[in-house]
């Protein structure tokens, strides 16, 4: 492989690789496809190898392109982390920082604890995506850093725990004494919100229910959304198993009771995760200590 490659055709390189396609690689760069394919024909007569391999539409790396996206991965971590060394000297916290997390922590947490954060660095320009798919945009450069209740335990991702998240049974208090609830048992035959119409959303309450106070849950209406089902739990139209944090402010006022207070459902953990390669930046530590330093009373933990 010749040595003196080109570093704006291993940048093509890398944004193709992580994109996957030429046109969004050449969206992404705002070249054009032809500018970034005669990148990538110099580039592999340059190393002297291919580097892309091809199955119908489908793009892919061979082994040797493989390799080189790892490098590549490292030198750009590497080179990103020195410009912002070199600008810290003008002001800490600045440039641009894109954060996804899932839609209902981002709706009813994240956005109400953020503006201190950016009242404190603003030189910082924080975007953020609300999505249950992080990990895909987060691995291609499409996400700095994700705030995530799934695991993702891979070699090349930092994890760095933040709460756990508890779940709690919520209803309107008029569809708590039409019901009669007060029991897990009670629930056979009422109606119950569920992200799915089997039901097994349910699962993480069930499973902390003893046999004896099982409920048969035979009623189950089907609403893909949380603050969906927050709202429906709200007007009477059944029971709902939500994260706690999500119905604080409905619970405080009196929209939601909750039920059976003993019973705790399996907990999940939120974490952040970023890779490796470039949580050392300002930008991503100073998000990471600012998000740590929030209480876990915020989220109902």
């Amino acid at each position: 492989m010749d040595a003196l490659l080109d570093l704006p055709q291993l940048r093509t390189f890398y944004t193709l690789a992580q994109s996957g396609s030429f046109t969004d690689c050449a969206r992404k760069l705002n070249r054009t496809q032809s500018a970034v394919s005669h990148a990538m024909a110099k580039l592999e007569e340059l190393a002297g190898v291919p580097l892309l391999s091809r199955k119908g539409r489908e793009l892919g790396l061979t082994e040797e392109g493989r390799r080189l996206y790892a490098a590549c991965e490292q030198a750009f971590a590497t080179l990103d982390a020195a410009a912002e060394d070199l600008r810290r000297h003008q002001s800490l916290g600045r440039g641009r920082l894109r954060v996804g997390t899932t839609v209902e922590f981002g709706t009813s947490i994240l956005m109400k604890h953020m503006q201190p954060f950016l009242t404190e660095h603003p030189g910082l320009e924080v975007d953020f995506t609300l999505s249950h798919d992080l990990l895909a945009p987060l691995l291609r450069d499409d996400l700095d850093l994700v705030i995530d209740c799934q695991e993702h335990p891979l070699p090349a991702l930092k994890k760095v725990p933040l709460f756990r998240e508890t779940y709690v049974v919520a209803c309107s208090r008029a569809f708590k004494r039409a019901h009669r609830l007060k029991v897990p048992a009670d629930l056979s035959g009422c109606p119950v919100l569920s992200l799915d119409k089997a039901g097994a959303w349910w699962n993480r309450f069930l499973m902390a229910v003893p046999d004896r106070e099982q409920p048969q849950l035979d009623r189950v209406i089907a609403v893909n959304h949380i603050r969906a089902m927050i709202h429906a739990a709200a007007v009477g139209m059944g029971a709902a198993l939500v994260p706690r944090y999500s119905v604080l402010e409905e619970l405080e006022r009196g929209d939601l009771v909750a039920l059976f207070p003993d019973i705790r459902p399996t907990e999940d953990r939120f974490s952040i995760y970023q890779k490796k390669v470039k949580a050392t930046h300002e930008k991503q530590r100073l998000l990471t200590q600012y998000l740590q330093s929030l209480s876990p009373a915020e989220f109902g933990s």
